[in-house]
């Protein structure tokens, strides 16, 4: 038979020591993967290469959703005209 007893104990063991060894809260820096604290803005460490890095995928991104709304405005023109072609 199962002695459930036993399994609670061992599971209650397993658990205390997982919790005992926690690591304090902390995030990573995006570039690098480096522990740095919760409360830091943007995510990078303090490393000039990771700041550099950022602030160029951030001009990537912003450049990305500019081409974005240029290509989808483009599109929907051409929908909406080929459709008011069609009703005229």
């Amino acid at each position: 038979m199962v002695d459930v007893k036993k399994i609670k104990d061992n599971v209650a063991k397993v658990t205390s020591k997982i919790s005992s060894g926690k690591v304090a809260p902390h995030k990573h820096c995006r570039v690098c993967q480096k522990a740095i604290p919760v409360n830091s803005d943007p995510r990078v460490c303090k490393a000039v290469e990771c700041q550099e890095q950022n602030d160029k995928d951030k001009r990537n991104e912003k450049q990305m959703r500019i081409w974005m709304f240029i290509f989808f405005g483009i599109f929907a023109f051409i929908f909406l005209t080929s459709i008011l072609r069609q009703v005229v």
